[in-house]
């Protein structure tokens, strides 16, 4: 199957502006979600994560479109048939571009991910280790292969209602 150059490069056009106004979205869900992780929101912060998740399968879906795409005109699978298309059907490297800046949104969302996630993490370790206090418990000092502490928090009875 065969489609006119300018139908396909009409097509990546159209792919890569859904997928920057898309990572812009993120972008800003993700600024949005940092400050809320701060003001300790849970609400909020399952709202965002509903929103963020949304957006996230989208922008899958938008990228297995680009892969079909190059796919269906045999360039392959991976960055270099990407690379090969985007060469074929628009020779002054327009579409490379945007992909590109697509591609620093992407790693700007990426690093802001890996902040947010960072920033659970410890509060959950927080928590643990306030619920070990309360039950009267210590952690276990051996790791297992997962990184996790060997163990589980000791259960002790708090009371009854």
């Amino acid at each position: 199957m065969t489609l006119p150059r300018a139908d396909v490069h009409q097509q990546l056009s159209r792919i890569l502006d859904e997928e920057l106004r898309l990572l812009e979205e993120l972008e800003a869900l993700l600024r949005d979600e940092s400050a809320i992780l701060g003001r300790d929101d849970v609400e909020a912060i399952a709202r965002i994560g509903s929103t963020r998740q949304h957006c996230v399968d989208a922008l899958t879906r938008l990228d297995s479109e680009r892969a079909d795409i190059c796919r269906m005109l045999s360039f392959g699978q991976g960055r270099g048939a990407l690379g090969k298309l985007y060469g074929w059907c628009d020779a002054n490297g327009a579409l490379n571009s945007k992909w590109l800046a697509n591609l620093a949104i992407a790693r700007r969302c990426q690093q802001l991910n890996d902040t947010n996630g960072a920033v659970v993490t410890a509060k959950l370790s927080r928590v643990q280790q306030l619920l070990m206090v309360i039950r009267g418990t210590c952690a276990p000092p051996v790791y297992s292969a997962r990184a996790s502490r060997y163990g589980v928090l000791g259960t002790r009875d708090l009371g009854r209602a």
